[in-house]
Formats: structure tokens, C-alpha cells, sequence
């Protein structure tokens, strides 16, 4: 071999060694950066990372082709690596050996171990250069990646099922010390508005018989008033006389404010307020939305549809 050729071919060496660690580390760096992940974090993200998420989308959004075009065109630069050693060894299985060693150490583990760590910034800096690949080895990764569409199904982010989601957050949360900034209290009002959606009324519901409620004939004297103000609620249910099934309404507690106790008032006097009746099996969120929409604060929850 000549000495300029054997000048060119040390040169190619490293160049392929580099290229091959690009790919390698590309791969698993733009494959763990999951569609869900990089929209959440092009919204919510700081303003490094929404810039960051935005130039990766693009190319990620078509999963099966960036990964066909990221492995053959690994596949082409690890296989040529021993062609190349081969001339400057003069021995084949030393050149086989020699481009293991160089693939193993510089072009898998430390460009994927670097890429697995720092995907979202590695990604972003490769991301016009990575465009540029795609479009020179389109016309053999584009067939193929429609292959595996066919095959495989499109490429979609990760969406996560209700208990998924709330299990996430409970992670989240007792990853406190790793950066998660969700309290014991958020966890638990988020995990109770998933819940929603499965629970019933009945599963809610506060058993009468642990109601704080006053008959029709009671009257609001010093007594009844403590009491009312003692059970710390803003609507008192009223019944009929002996029978606490038999609601009639609720009573308004701001109404009592401007009583005179001395007066004792007859809860007969006061504006009683009627109350919905749902069945037992009615869908909590259901009930939420009707109440949120102003329709009343309190239910009375029936046995019988």
C-alpha cells in the first residue's frame, strides 16, 4: 500500500469510529425520548428545554424511519471500519478484532452511555444534522420504515391508563429527594379526582345516620343554634318529624346569623331549601359537574334508581 493511501485510511478510521459512536448514541437517545415526553416538555418545560423539545419533534414524530435511518446507517460505518483496517494490519482477523475493540469501547458504550443521560440535549444540538441523513438514505429507510408502520403499527407516545397515571404521581412524589415536588396533600387530591371516574355515589356518600340534621318542628334557640354551629356545616338537612328519611330540605346556616336565640324561631318560619334525589349507582363525576354547575351543594342519595 502506498503511503498516501495508508495516510487516507488512518484518517478514515477515527472518522468512522466517530460516526458509528454518532449513530449508536443517537439511537437510543432519540428512541428513549418518548412523543408524550418531549410535548410535555416543549409546553411546560423551561425555556432551554421547550427550544430543546421542539427541534427533536419533528424527526421524532416518524419513529419507525429515524430508527431505520439511524441503524443502517450504523450498520454501513461498522461494517466498513474492518474493510478500511484490513489494508493497515495486514492481518484479517487482527483487523476483525481491532474494529470490535474500537466499536465495543468508542462507538456503543460511551456514545450510549453519554446519549442515554443527556438525550434531550444531544438530540437537539444532532437534530438538523440527523434531517440530513434522513434525507440521503431515504430512498432505502423510507421502504423499509413503511414496513414496520405496516407491520408494527404507527410509532405513538406512551399514553398512560388512568391507574397508570395515578401511580406516577405517587412515584413522583416519593421521589422527593430526586427532584419530584409533589406533597403528600397534591398526591392525594390528584389520585382522588382519577378516582372519580370509576365511584359511584353510593361509594361517597355520607350514611345518614352520621348526618347532622334538625326535625321540621325544631326551633332555633340557644341550644339548637350551638349545635349548628358546633357541626361546622353550611347547610343543615331538615326532616320530618321522627322519621330521618323523610327529608324535606336544607336549611341555610348563614340565614341564622341575624337570629336572636332569644327568639327561638321555629325552623317551620325558615326557607327550606329542596334537595336532588340521585340513585346510589350514579357516577360520582356526574354528580360534581351538577353541582358545579350551581344546581345544588347536597343530594339526597335514594336506594332505588
Amino acid at each position: 500500500m502506498a503511503e498516501g493511501e495508508r495516510i487516507a485510511f488512518g484518517i478514515l478510521v477515527p472518522v468512522l469510529v466517530v460516526l458509528s459512536g454518532i449513530f449508536a448514541g443517537l439511537t437510543l437517545g432519540y428512541m428513549s425520548l418518548d412523543e408524550t415526553q418531549l410535548h410535555v416538555l416543549s409546553t411546560t418545560g423551561t425555556e432551554v428545554q421547550r427550544a430543546r423539545a421542539r427541534k427533536i419533534i419533528p424527526i421524532r414524530k416518524d419513529g419507525h424511519l429515524l430508527l431505520t435511518t439511524l441503524l443502517i446507517a450504523n450498520m454501513i460505518t461498522n461494517e466498513t471500519l474492518p474493510i478500511i483496517f484490513d489494508p493497515l494490519i495486514s492481518n484479517p482477523i487482527g483487523s476483525v478484532a481491532a474494529s470490535i475493540v474500537l466499536i465495543v469501547i468508542f462507538a456503543e458504550l460511551i456514545p450510549q452511555s453519554t446519549c442515554s443521560r443527556y438525550g434531550l440535549v444531544i438530540g437537539a444540538y444532532m437534530a438538523f444534522p440527523t434531517r440530513i441523513v434522513i434525507l440521503v438514505l431515504w430512498p432505502v429507510a423510507f421502504p423499509v420504515s413503511r414496513i414496520l408502520h405496516w407491520v408494527l403499527g404507527p410509532h405513538h407516545g406512551i399514553v398512560y391508563r388512568r391507574a397508570e397515571l395515578k401511580e406516577l404521581v405517587a412515584i413522583h412524589a416519593a421521589s422527593g429527594g430526586r427532584g419530584g415536588d409533589l406533597k403528600g396533600d397534591t398526591v392525594m387530591i390528584v389520585g382522588g379526582a382519577l378516582d372519580l371516574q370509576e365511584k359511584v355515589v353510593r361509594q361517597a356518600m355520607t350514611p345518614i345516620d352520621s348526618v347532622f340534621m334538625l326535625p321540621f318542628t325544631a326551633t332555633l334557640d340557644y341550644p339548637t343554634l350551638e349545635k349548628v354551629v358546633r357541626s361546622g356545616h353550611s347547610r343543615i338537612p331538615i326532616y320530618q318529624e321522627f322519621d330521618r328519611k323523610k327529608i324535606i330540605g336544607t336549611l341555610l346556616v348563614k340565614s341564622c346569623v341575624l337570629l336572636d336565640p332569644e327568639d327561638a324561631i321555629p325552623v317551620s318560619s325558615m326557607v327550606i331549601n329542596a334537595l336532588p334525589t340521585v340513585p346510589g349507582d350514579e357516577p360520582l363525576l356526574n354528580v360534581l359537574n351538577a353541582f358545579q354547575e350551581g344546581r345544588s351543594h347536597m343530594a339526597i342519595v335514594s336506594a332505588r334508581p
